[in-house]
């Protein structure tokens, strides 16, 4: 569609399938200049769409306005359920308003003060060297390997995640960025990947507290809050942000400013002969292309923005990447110009002296300039060698794959021990594509004379569970049940205090087995001791039905007749944090 027939309300912007092609930026054009505010549907959304910001200044007006506009909502345009939030990035620095923000805040500043950062340089330095070193003499790679490694390496070294453990960073972001991606994610590894990360920080932040380092994670776990430490869930919630975002942004810059380098080989050329130069060029590569493109707030009460009224509950998205190209603040905003005066005016760490401005921009400043130097310096005819597959999303400005060719050249130093994570998630993604479907044997036959009397809606919430990957049947999860109700004529009942436990393993084709031990109290005071194994199809992610077979133990005689019972019950998991079943008398 051209630019002379594109129309307010053309484009979804709710739809990531629009932004795999390109980022639409004519119709962010469009927008600015004719609706700067406007109503985006979306009717799987709990109000029902957003309001797109597109403009510099309003974005910095809405940004520095905490009062009004809350960061205690749904980061991105996609629609995730609240449970999900719950159970992953809330209560973390970029969900919290003052203040909590400013306590998560200053108990994490430390890591990325200049002084702290000066102290990551040599590694910064050695990383950027050692990933090029890894493919320099290859003559053809994907660059999201050289990507990946520098970015993974600092945030580890960061948060004291062991070598052994980080291409798990690397693949958790992935299926937590890529979310919107099929090929890069689906459900079923979207909420694994939230709940192993939850799993895995529980465990460092218990083993830093009784040992502590003075890596971030550790300064977190020692970290009171009146008197409080953090709970396991903010614990998890801050190790999501900094180890996802700490490593996802910054490959995805480092890769979209290599695609410029390549597309104006004339500014590869400058920035060889004049290093100094590299400074204010990555300011331009980081207003040109905007590695996130949207960050969302929530109206606490009515307020008016550039002349529009947005209510109370209602959610606005600020689209960064249309306030870096803003007219009104950038001359010739679509040129990719080295020596523009303000680059560093642009809003991809935030809105300057907003309280929600990145804390690591610094730090992914100095892993930046020693990427690009390495790729301006020891690549100097780099070309593309494929086609550029970009990510389906409408909040991460990311690429998938990046395949380059240039002249091969002898490495400085050996890099065997350097990982490729992009390519070890890419052979994990064709191994799991390649697997074959298993053949149906067997079908239910009709006629078989049984009658299925509701006894009760069962509902189970959860909580943060415990990961432990690669047991002999699978993946194991044990999680805790912190809630739960029986309701139906027959039988009133909650969960009793007393420990109940619910355990699960996935296996490698997806099979989910599950095991439960609870007791549950009735309306009028007896006592039920219930037990139920379970199957379902966790490939699906959530979707297919989760089966079990409940068994009933009582001595209260008003329940007895429910040792009798033979019972079958059909579920489905309501996010990551709750349970829904219901079960049925057999006869």
């Amino acid at each position: 569609m051209s630019s002379n027939t594109l129309k307010v309300g053309d484009v979804d912007l709710a739809n990531p399938e629009i932004f795999e092609k390109a980022v639409p930026h004519e119709y962010f054009a469009l927008l600015r200049k004719e609706a700067p505010i406007t109503w985006q549907p979306q009717p799987d959304e709990e109000n029902g769409g957003f309001w797109n910001i597109t403009r510099y200044a309003d974005i910095e007006e809405i940004e520095k306005n905490v009062e009004v506009f809350t960061s205690r909502c749904d980061i991105s345009p996609m629609p995730v359920p609240q449970s999900t939030l719950e159970n992953t990035i809330d209560h973390s620095i970029i969900m919290s308003d003052p203040p909590r923000h400013t306590f998560l805040r200053q108990a994490i500043m430390k890591a990325f003060t200049p002084k702290a950062i000066k102290k990551l340089e040599e590694t910064i330095q050695t990383c950027a060297v050692d990933a090029m070193n890894a493919i320099i003499d290859k003559g053809e790679c994907d660059l999201h390997d050289m990507a990946a490694y520098t970015p993974i390496e600092v945030v580890a070294e960061i948060l004291g995640v062991p070598a052994h453990d980080r291409q798990k960073l690397f693949d958790w972001a992935n299926a937590m960025f890529g979310s919107s991606d099929p090929e890069l994610s689906d459900p079923q590894r979207n909420m694994m990947g939230a709940f192993q990360m939850f799993s895995y920080a529980r465990r460092l932040g218990m083993a830093r507290r009784a040992n502590p380092s003075d890596d971030v994670f550790s300064m977190l776990s020692a970290a009171e809050e009146d008197g409080e430490q953090l709970s396991d869930i903010d614990l998890g919630a801050t190790f999501i942000v900094l180890a996802t975002a700490g490593n996802e942004t910054t490959r995805t810059q480092f890769l979209q400013g290599a695609l410029l380098l390549i597309e104006h080989p004339e500014v590869a050329a400058q920035l060889r002969e004049d290093p100094s130069l590299m400074n204010n060029a990555l300011e331009e590569m980081l207003r040109l292309t905007t590695p996130a493109m949207c960050f969302a707030r929530r109206a606490t009460r009515d307020h008016v923005v550039n002349g529009q009224l947005i209510q109370a509950g209602e959610k606005v998205l600020m689209w960064y990447v249309s306030g870096n190209r803003d007219e009104a603040v950038f001359d010739d905003p679509d040129t990719f110009n080295i020596f523009r005066k303000n680059a560093n005016k642009h809003l991809s760490f935030g809105a300057t002296g907003a309280i929600h401005r990145c804390l690591g921009a610094n730090l992914a400043r100095t892993e930046l300039r020693a990427m690009l130097q390495q790729l301006v310096t020891r690549l100097p005819d780099v070309q593309l060698g494929g086609k550029v597959d970009r990510l389906r999303s409408n909040f991460t400005n990311g690429i998938k794959r990046m395949p380059v060719k240039f002249s091969k050249a002898q490495p400085t130093a050996d890099a065997s021990h350097v990982t490729m994570y992009a390519s070890g998630y890419e052979a994990a993604l064709k191994q799991g594509a390649n697997a074959a479907e298993p053949e149906v044997v067997l079908q239910a036959s009709e006629g078989h004379g049984i009658e299925l009397v509701h006894l009760a809606k069962v509902v189970l919430e959860l909580g943060v569970p415990i990961i432990i990957p690669e047991g002999p049947r699978g993946t194991r999860l044990m999680v805790d049940v912190t809630k739960a109700s029986w309701d139906g004529a027959r039988l009133k009942a909650v969960g009793a205090p007393c420990p109940a436990g619910d355990w699960a393993t996935v296996s490698a084709d997806g099979t989910l087995m599950i095991d439960v031990r609870a007791t549950i109290e009735t309306h009028d005071g007896a006592t039920i001791f219930i037990s139920y194994e379970g199957r379902s199809d966790y490939s699906k992610g959530g979707t297919a039905p989760i089966i079990i077979t409940p068994k009933f133990e009582t001595a209260d005689p008003r329940y007895m007749w429910l040792n009798k019972v033979q019972a079958v019950g059909r579920g489905h998991a309501e996010g990551m944090s709750k349970l829904i079943y219901d079960v049925y008398e057999v006869r």
